[in-house]
């Protein structure tokens, strides 16, 4: 079969022959937001920015000469959107270096949150050589005062609480929840601890246990909630939702007041949701 690469309703489709490394190269050069398999058609689906790159990645792989089709110019449409979020996944490296997580909206994959637009809204370190602290481990600042921090425990404590919870880790998750607001909710023992990540900060030295742990099983970041509605600037690209910036996360309410709570079993196929 030979290769081709057609352009069809703002989007590059690339269908070639099965080739391993090919398909390698393609995860490694183009971001997961930006491309998508479509197992009905058996192509890939490729954002019209990609063109030259598909092309090279053709010949050197298959050997094959293609030629780019005409791609008018289109600016990306950036713009406000909210996102009835029933579930966002751990981000993962697809790839291409750019860790990103998808998110369960209107029965699909249809949203995708970059690791750094997850973290910079849950106050957590995007640098590696830095440790999550337990300000990240609730979803706030390290300026958030007594009642933040409340909040911020009540709301995870009941997302988390393993009565509820069908994630594999939420007995793990709710113990580090509770953990951190222990540590946080008391003057004296906030006070000690504040002056841990200062020193921690001079020194960079040592990560979390937890960290290591994430790296050698190949996990990435989680973010705090999991479900809520988000509101947030981005624009589409195959379909999808690409998240640039977090403007809001709220929690998602029933006409009773009850707040949603959502997990992934092992082997489901779609999120289970309960009310709390």
């Amino acid at each position: 079969m030979a290769s081709t690469l057609e352009y069809e309703n703002g989007t590059l489709v690339y269908r070639t022959p099965y080739n391993p490394a090919l398909v390698a190269a393609l995860k490694a050069t183009v971001p997961a937001p930006d491309r998508r398999w479509d197992a009905a058609r058996k192509v890939w689906l490729v954002a019209g920015s990609h063109a030259a790159t598909l092309v090279q990645l053709t010949e050197q792989h298959l050997g094959e000469r293609i030629a780019a089709p005409h791609i008018p110019r289109q600016a990306a449409q950036h713009e406000t959107r909210i996102l009835d979020c029933r579930y966002v996944g751990v981000t993962k490296d697809r790839g291409d270096g750019q860790p990103v997580a998808f998110a369960w909206v209107e029965g699909q994959w249809a949203a995708v949150f970059p690791e750094k637009a997850l973290r910079e809204w849950f106050n957590a370190d995007i640098r590696p050589d830095e440790s999550p602290t337990l300000y990240a481990a609730l979803g706030v600042s390290a300026a958030a005062t007594a009642d933040e921090l409340r909040t911020a425990y009540r709301r995870l404590a009941r997302a988390w609480h393993p009565d509820v919870c069908r994630e594999p880790d939420a007995t793990e998750q709710f113990r580090r929840i509770q953990h951190a607001y222990d540590v946080l909710r008391a003057p004296n023992t906030r006070a000690r601890y504040d002056a841990g990540l200062a020193l921690e900060a001079s020194t960079r030295g040592c990560h979390d246990l937890a960290d290591h742990l994430a790296q050698a099983l190949g996990q990435g970041y989680r973010s705090p909630l999991r479900c809520g509605l988000v509101m947030a600037e981005g624009h589409e690209v195959l379909g999808r939702f690409l998240v640039q910036q977090i403007i809001m996360w709220q929690d998602i309410q029933d006409g009773a007041g009850r707040i949603l709570v959502s997990s992934w079993p092992m082997g489901a196929q779609s999120p289970e949701e309960t009310w709390q």
